[in-house]
C-alpha cells in the first residue's frame, strides 16, 4: 500500500513503448486533508515538442486512497516505482 502524508506528493515519470510508440508518461498522488488528488500524463516522445496537440492531460480527486490507487493503476501506473517528487510537482 502507498503511504502518503498530508500535502506529499508521490509518483515517477517514465519513456515506456505501447503497441509500437515510445510515450512518455506521468503518475502522480496527492493527500491534500483527507482527499487524494491524482495526476496523469502522456505524450508521445516524437511528439514532445508538439505536446500541447497530442498530450493527454488528467487531474482526479478522490475521498479515499484505495480510490484513487485503482484510478491510477488502471492508468498504467506501477506502484513499487512510486517515490516523493523532488523539484517540479504535477500537483
Amino acid at each position: 500500500m502507498l503511504n502518503l502524508t498530508n500535502l506529499q506528493t508521490k509518483g515517477y515519470d517514465e519513456l515506456i513503448e505501447i503497441d509500437g510508440e515510445v510515450v512518455y508518461q506521468v503518475f502522480a498522488i496527492k493527500k491534500n486533508n483527507g482527499t487524494y488528488s491524482t495526476y496523469y500524463y502522456t505524450v508521445p516522445k516524437n511528439k514532445l515538442d508538439q505536446a500541447e496537440d497530442y498530450e493527454i492531460e488528467e487531474f482526479n480527486e478522490f475521498n479515499e486512497l484505495e480510490l484513487a490507487i485503482k484510478h491510477i493503476q488502471s492508468k498504467g501506473a506501477n506502484l513499487s516505482r512510486f517515490n516523493i517528487f523532488k523539484g517540479n510537482k504535477p500537483l
